[in-house]
């Protein structure tokens, strides 16, 4: 693990984001990978670690982020219609 670290470290010192900035980036990485199977599993120690080397490693951009959060809007939207038109067929089932 401390090999892991120091290289992580590394990685951050030569990073042309600033510190805030990945972390920042790192923060908003995780709120969209919230229901991603590979994050969900890991503990809290494990998961920004590993959302702070997908920033410096060039996974996560804030292009890619915003790409996914339109993407999670629309699955979204797509839920939702899908609960209304299945409304009138609670309804008429008796379901509230």
């Amino acid at each position: 693990m401390e090999a892991h670290q120091s290289n992580l470290t590394e990685k951050v010192f030569k990073c042309k984001m600033g510190r805030y900035d990945i972390v920042r980036t790192a923060l908003d990485w995780i709120e969209v990978n919230r229901y991603n199977e590979d994050y969900r599993k890991l503990e809290q120690a494990e998961l920004i670690n590993k959302a702070l080397t997908d920033v410096v490693d060039n996974i996560a951009t804030p292009e890619k982020i915003e790409e996914l959060r339109k993407k999670m809007k629309k699955d979204e939207k797509s839920a939702a219609s899908a609960s209304l038109q299945n409304a009138p067929e609670a309804e008429k089932a008796g379901i509230k």
